[in-house]
């Protein structure tokens, strides 16, 4: 357990890659930390961060690490659950007697400082996250943020602030957003995911809600908040889920239900947005509402937005092929994400290029897998991305591929899909997951036009 990560030079980031790692790698080294990490393969954000002067590390070698991060009480050691218990890097500092803590840790202990604004849920977060943050800045408040993607209007997954205003996309894996103090929070979604965390529906409510209790017994803030403290939950929870929560406060708490519905914002505003951003949008403005905003700032923030990174990003637009990378990894994400694209393209066939990640949510959500992939035209299955998982007996993207009710299908690699893609000329593509098949893009692209 680290009390005060204030008190150390240096900090040494394993996984420093990842996108939640490379963010906070990025403050601690604007904050004159010395700052170093180990990631196992070469990363845009691994990349920016070696940019801006950190050193990265790609190779399991001790000998690589300089002589300033070798003192274990000058250095602190973060790391993320990616990362194997049996990695050189962590079982030398474990043997050395450094402090290593957990990201969520480090993150708690910064936002600490802050007035936390914390969104959370299975879905929508790093877009309403971002969305809300843009929507701040424009209005002036100049707030400080931590996303789960890239933002396009900042070319980053961290904001740097002059205000008391942080805006936290909670990572509820592992029960990270436990970490978390916040004075304001949402809820966009519950769905069942993270299998390896939440062994049933009830343990993942308990969590939620008491990330909801944090809020209301918010005793470790350092600072005064004038923020109404508030939980707001989307009003696509179902109810039970609603009332499972709120059972467990006492009668003087109340949940605020909010709603997808747009009327509050000028939908000329949100002209470049697909419908599930639409309605992501209503979550982040009545947000920013609550915090003060005035409804025509809001409507001007979004005439300037730009989107996220890898949520519903075009690549390329024209009429002979239209292609859209999306994050989507969950049955939900896949359904909502393919009914967008049906709505804006009705009359085109939708060939989707899906990798699955991780064997476990596969396993788990085999089914409505199955059932949602069977909704495009064409499907091409990738490789599981295991990311942080072992490989489970039988749970394989061929086995995926057998249950699902589609004429056209391939299960493929690299070069399969280029001769897949040659052969049967699509006009509107999809590149989905949350691994790495962003990286089949500019190989599509030269393939099709």
């Amino acid at each position: 357990m680290c009390q005060d990560f204030k008190k150390y030079k240096n900090i040494f980031f394993l996984g420093i890659g990842g996108v939640g790692m490379s963010g906070l790698a990025s403050w601690c080294y604007s904050k004159n930390f010395n700052v170093m990490g180990y990631d196992k393969n070469i990363s845009v954000l691994s990349s920016k961060l070696e940019s801006m002067g950190i050193k990265v590390i790609y190779k399991l070698s001790l000998q690589s690490i300089t002589d300033n991060f070798l003192d274990n009480s000058t250095t602190l050691v973060v790391f993320t659950p990616a990362i194997n218990e049996e990695n050189i890097f962590l079982d030398f500092f474990n043997k050395n007697n450094f402090v290593v803590v957990k990201r969520a840790e480090l993150l708690g202990q910064i936002c600490s400082d802050y007035n936390v604004i914390a969104i959370t849920g299975t879905h929508g977060k790093t877009t309403v996250s971002i969305m809300l943050s843009h929507i701040l800045t424009v209005a002036g408040y100049d707030p400080n943020a931590f996303f789960g993607g890239i933002s396009n209007n900042y070319q980053s997954n961290v904001l740097l602030g002059k205000s008391d205003y942080m805006i936290v996309e909670a990572d509820e894996y592992d029960r990270s957003f436990l970490e978390l103090n916040p004075v304001m929070g949402l809820i966009t979604s519950l769905d069942r995911d993270h299998i390896d965390t939440y062994e049933s529906k009830d343990s993942m409510v308990e969590a939620y809600a008491m990330f909801c209790l944090n809020i209301f017994n918010n005793s470790t803030i350092s600072i005064q908040s004038s923020i109404k403290r508030e939980v707001f939950i989307s009003n696509s929870i179902k109810k039970e889920i609603f009332d499972k929560i709120e059972s467990y406060f006492e009668t003087d708490i109340k949940l605020t239900q909010i709603s997808h519905t747009t009327n509050m914002i000028d939908n000329g505003s949100l002209i470049n947005l697909c419908d599930h951003n639409v309605k992501n949008a209503a979550l982040a403005t009545q947000l920013a509402l609550s915090l003060g905003v005035k409804k025509t700032v809001i409507e001007k923030a979004f005439q300037s937005f730009k989107g996220v990174k890898r949520r519903f990003e075009y690549h390329h637009h024209s009429e002979k092929l239209i292609l859209i990378d999306d994050y989507a990894h969950h049955p939900k994400e896949l359904s909502v994400l393919i009914e967008s694209v049906r709505k804006l393209y009705s009359t085109k066939k939708i060939f989707l290029i899906f990798e699955p990640h991780l064997f476990s949510r596969t396993q788990a959500l085999e089914e409505d897998f199955c059932k949602v992939l069977s909704l495009v035209d064409k499907l091409v299955l990738l490789d599981i991305y295991p990311a942080r998982e072992l490989p489970i007996k039988g749970v394989s993207s061929e086995n995926l591929l057998k249950k699902i009710n589609l004429k056209y299908k391939w299960c493929s690699d690299y070069n399969n899909l280029k001769d897949i893609l040659k052969e049967q000329h699509p006009s509107l593509v999809l590149t989905v997951g949350a691994g790495e098949v962003f990286k089949l893009i500019p190989m599509i692209k030269t393939t099709l036009l």
